[in-house]
């Protein structure tokens, strides 16, 4: 059965991106644009690995890290933001993320290799 991962990000070039390599890769994604919707998503269509903005509307990624912690699920998250300051990595890998990458320093090949790695695939 082919992994899932679930991509929360506002930006629909940016997911539609990724959604169509992770494909390629065999891998099923699943898209959220806000994190409302996201953490919807993570309980529902419960994902092998979630990448996931911080700057969303309605709720941010920082209120899906606390989220998913507080729930109790268990599921890798990696962020994928264009936060760059230390305290936004800090405060997300204390809240619960896998890995923090910055999307301005980190091309889609590594961060699909990352997905790979991560899933053992």
């Amino acid at each position: 059965m082919a992994k899932k991962v679930l991509i929360i990000e506002d930006d629909e070039q940016i997911s539609r991106v990724y959604g169509i390599k992770l494909k390629l890769e065999g891998i099923d994604a699943v898209s959220a644009a806000d994190g409302e919707e996201g953490f919807k998503k993570i309980s529902s269509e419960k994902p092998d690995l979630v990448l996931l903005d911080l700057m969303l509307p309605q709720k941010d990624g920082f209120w899906v890290l606390e989220e998913v912690k507080k729930s109790g699920i268990k599921v890798p998250i990696f962020v994928l933001s264009n936060l760059g300051q230390e305290q936004d990595r800090e405060r997300a890998l204390s809240a619960g993320a896998k890995d923090y990458l910055i999307k301005a320093d980190t091309s889609i090949k590594e961060v699909i290799d990352k997905i790979k790695k991560e899933l053992a695939i």
